[in-house]
């Protein structure tokens, strides 16, 4: 490769000290809905039937749905399960449809009940490690943006010193030779095309307790240790497919004509952890009827974010220059708000019906921590403007088949999207099966199947200029295996 050793050793060290200060990548909004989100990993009993367990549960995966649903487990119990996620995710860029596709398998609970001595009523304590939120994800893009921007452009405006160090742009100085900005050459019309992985989970591990305090009434608690690993690769081009920029792209060197390709991959690595308490009740009404409610009380995750990124630009004559690949470090907190559920079911001998809402006011969402000021009032003031409160909805019912130990599960869920004026089709959908059986006294298996649909869109940067729609697919399968004793 050749370079212009002097100036691009200057511009590196130019560029490790501008980067670690913080300059390159800043954290926004996308982040907190990244935590605040449920996500619909529970067991399979609970999955089968849309996750609408508020009032029906004892098992362990109260915890999660409603701590007071421990006490009605007839039994201690120890509870294990894995699943597989395959997530599809078609774009649409320009005209340009692409697919790409993610897919993770991990066991995700391990969980013990016990179930007191009591006189009368029901005390049962539990403890244990669950998975409730995975980010496997994908996206894939590629087409020609016709219009007068570019990542080039946009990252130019703000001043940012990549394109300057990959001689994509230049300063511009006064009559006094004193620096005001700097500008590009580049106008848009380039070809544009990347990928990003998601990958990583939130874990939790548990300890709760739910007690009978009077005949059919029940109350609940869980605290919860949460703790998990995020990472967003994303790899990003823009080449020049109809050889436009035949001058040099910094007038300072001229080995920068014939402009090719502009190439970038960042990757974002969080560390998080958290403490979560949740309370509910159970209330048994005319022996067929049950309702209750639960809350999660506001979250706040401490998360270390790693920033990794590398760079390099082509020209003609096979010149490239590349920027040393770096990494930045940042703390800071995010808060998440309180939800509050209320359900009912309704226990007609061989069938049982459940429904549930969840109210979340994403506006509660919060920064605050160790990035700059300026940041966290900006992304709380976004937060403020753009999110607004949803209710979740869960449906979802339980068949057994007579003369057996076999049970039929279906379910409906129903995430409305937390950004304001987003349009129905944003709203995730998911569609739910399973069954179980029932192996002697001290043995169930479970299974469960969830498709979930939703649209969705990616700015590359700026807002709707280089905007990749997305129409994405969840597949997630589960299985859980429960021994009473």
């Amino acid at each position: 490769m050749k370079t212009s050793s002097i100036k691009v050793a200057q511009k590196i060290v130019l560029f490790i000290v501008l980067f670690s200060s913080g300059i390159i990548f800043s954290q926004n909004e996308n982040d907190a809905v990244r935590l605040a989100v449920p996500g619909i990993i529970s067991n399979a009993r609970a999955l089968g039937m849309g996750n609408s367990y508020l009032t029906r549960s004892g098992d362990y995966s109260a915890m999660v749905f409603n701590p007071a649903g421990l006490a009605l487990s007839q039994n201690s119990q120890l509870t294990g399960s894995f699943y597989h996620r395959f997530y599809e995710n078609t774009s649409n860029f320009f005209g340009n449809e692409s697919y790409y596709k993610n897919s993770t398998t991990e066991f995700s609970q391990l969980g013990y009940l016990y179930k007191a001595p009591t006189t009368r009523g029901s005390l049962v304590y539990g403890f244990g490690y669950q998975t409730d939120k995975d980010f496997t994800s994908s996206l894939s893009f590629n087409g020609f943006n016709p219009n007068n921007n570019s990542m080039i452009q946009d990252l130019t405006a703000k001043n940012d010193d990549v394109p300057y160090l990959l001689g994509l742009s230049y300063p511009v100085t006064d009559v006094d030779n004193r620096y005001l900005k700097d500008t590009t050459h580049i106008k848009g019309g380039l070809g544009q095309s990347g990928t990003i992985f998601e990958e990583g989970a939130i874990n939790r591990y548990s300890f709760g307790a739910g007690i009978e305090v009077g005949k059919d009434v029940y109350l609940g608690g869980s605290i919860n240790y949460l703790s998990g690993d995020y990472t967003n690769d994303r790899e990003y081009y823009e080449d020049d497919w109809d050889g436009v920029y035949t001058q040099p792209t910094d007038i300072n060197d001229p080995n920068t004509q014939n402009f090719k390709t502009f190439y970038l991959n960042d990757v974002i690595s969080w560390d998080m952890h958290a403490w979560e308490f949740r309370f509910g009740f159970i209330i048994n009404w005319l022996d067929f009827i049950r309702i209750g409610g639960s809350t999660k009380l506001p979250t706040t995750f401490s998360i270390k974010e790693n920033y990794y990124l590398k760079a390099n630009s082509e020209f003609g004559n096979n010149y490239f220059i590349d920027i040393t690949p770096s990494e930045s470090n940042v703390e800071y907190k995010i808060k998440t708000p309180l939800e509050f559920s209320l359900g009912a079911s309704i226990d007609l001998y061989l069938l049982n019906i459940n429904a549930q809402a969840t109210f979340i006011d994403y506006s509660q969402m919060e920064f605050s921590g160790d990035i700059e000021s300026y940041m966290i009032k900006e992304n709380n003031r976004i937060i403020k403007n753009n999110f607004n409160a949803t209710l979740n909805l869960n449906l979802g019912a339980e068949l057994k088949i007579p003369f057996t130990e076999i049970r039929l599960r279906t379910g409906v869920m129903y995430y409305p999207s937390p950004y304001k004026d987003d349009p129905q089709n944003f709203d995730k959908v998911f569609l739910n099966a399973g069954a179980g059986i029932v192996a002697g006294e001290s043995l169930k298996f479970d299974v469960a199947y969830s498709y979930g649909f939703w649209d969705a869109y990616n700015d590359n940067y700026g807002v709707g200029q280089s905007r990749v729609f997305q129409s994405i697919s969840s597949h997630t399968i589960l299985v859980t295996t429960t021994i009473m004793f």
